[in-house]
């Protein structure tokens, strides 16, 4: 094939992909493109992807922010026993001997403290809802944390609370685990505005644990034997233990046992496809689907030509979100952007090794 004539393909390619993309369907693989690799003086305990392409990481003392260049703003407080936990922009910081969570955005500035009671055990930002977990001697609580420093308490328990899933402060779901007469149970409540908890709906799984949640027309709840569709009537079906499971183009999709399975809207698996790699997670961004393990990363996992994006080693830590991966692996990080691959290649593999 003439240059001429690879060029009109690939722009007709380009095209394409162009056009399905807008569907929220991805016709090209993506590859790994660096952006930079640092060494660390301590060992990385927790890290995030945050909007922009904001890199946050944490030692134990130090919290750092690493902008697409490598360029690092650096937060120290020293003290024992601190804990680090990412939102969709910005970062929090617990200070256990002071109950204190301070939030710090990409710029290394506190934005926000509030004072906490009990024991954070969990921090989250789901839908722009911020979230504080916190056990006590006799229970737990969940609490939405205002943007102005103040704390609302929304729901609270005796028994241990597994999951949850917000849209807002008025609409949440909670999965908890508690002791039965016969052994063990999850008990799942749905807050649909009301503000009352007595008059939350809820539902009892005896003898079996919520391992994971997923909300899609309806929430999804996992436990080691069955999926429940919390729909106007229940659903249940048998599965696996499952290793992961997402929401992609509106159909759930699990792994399991080295395979890849996609689900209609009854929770009935309709197809499934071999993983060509140990991969125990999934994830879901604009790029598409991708699977991954500590290792590997799949993209267009359910093609007939999945590509493997590949490190010399296992990872550490590995992370996929908003078409940045990012991997971490004794003392060095390394940062990527997701990027369309265009070539007429037949090599779907890309090697990725960190620089001494």
């Amino acid at each position: 094939m003439s240059k001429f004539k690879k060029r009109i393909v690939l722009f007709l390619i380009i095209i394409m992909a162009a056009s399905l993309g807008i569907k929220g369907k991805t016709l090209l693989p993506y590859k790994a493109e660096p952006l930079f690799q640092v060494k660390t003086d301590q060992e990385i305990m927790n890290m995030g992807i945050l909007k922009g392409g904001v890199l946050a990481t944490f030692d134990g003392d130090r919290l750092a922010f690493y902008d697409r260049q490598g360029r690092k703003k650096t937060v120290d407080r020293l003290g024992e026993g601190q804990k680090a936990f990412f939102g969709e922009a910005d970062a929090m910081l617990y200070d256990e001997d002071v109950d204190k969570v301070a939030v710090f955005g990409e710029d290394g500035k506190e934005k926000q403290t509030y004072r906490v009671d009990g024991t954070l055990f969990n921090a989250r930002v789901q839908e722009g809802t911020r979230i504080f977990h916190c056990r006590y001697d006799d229970g737990e609580k969940l609490f939405v944390a205002s943007d102005g420093g103040s704390l609302t308490e929304v729901f609270q328990t005796k028994n241990y609370i597994l999951d949850y899933r917000f849209d807002s402060s008025k609409s949440f779901v909670v999965t908890e685990l508690s002791n039965a007469a016969n052994g063990y149970k999850t008990t799942v409540y749905r807050e649909e505005g009301k503000g009352d908890r007595s008059a939350m709906a809820s539902t009892e799984f005896p003898m079996e644990v919520a391992m994971r949640m997923v909300m899609g027309k309806y929430p999804v709840v996992v436990t080691e034997k069955h999926l429940y569709g919390l729909d106007k009537e229940l659903i249940t079906e048998k599965t696996p233990i499952l290793s992961d499971i997402i929401l992609y183009n509106g159909r759930l999709h699990s792994l399991h046992s080295g395979l890849l399975s996609v689900y209609d809207g009854h929770l009935k698996e309709k197809k499934h496809y071999l993983m060509e790699a140990n991969v125990d997670r999934l994830a879901v961004m604009k790029e598409g689907l991708f699977a991954y393990g500590n290792r590997e990363i799949l993209s267009r996992p359910m093609s007939k030509a999945p590509f493997h994006i590949r490190f010399d080693d296992n990872q550490e830590k590995l992370l996929l979100k908003d078409g940045y991966l990012a991997a971490y692996e004794h003392k060095h990080v390394a940062f990527y952007r997701l990027k369309p691959h265009f070539s007429f290649s037949k090599d779907k593999i890309q090697e990725l090794k960190h620089t001494e």
